[in-house]
């Protein structure tokens, strides 16, 4: 399981990070459509944050 937290507090969740950017595409578009954010930038931010669910430290 992959996760990532959004900076309003919600975190997200997926079986593996394309689906944790559907997740974040789909969370972005219903909660924060202000932020304009791209595929590519959604995608840049789940490479760079998102980490095991199970682990104890992101990674």
């Amino acid at each position: 399981m992959r996760a990532i937290e959004c900076p309003c507090g919600h975190r997200l969740e997926a079986e593996d990070d394309e689906a944790l950017f559907r997740a974040a595409r789909e969370h972005v578009d219903r909660d924060h459509p202000e932020m304009e954010r791209s595929d590519d930038e959604l995608r840049a931010r789940v490479a760079a944050d998102a980490y095991d669910a199970g682990s104890s430290a992101r990674a």
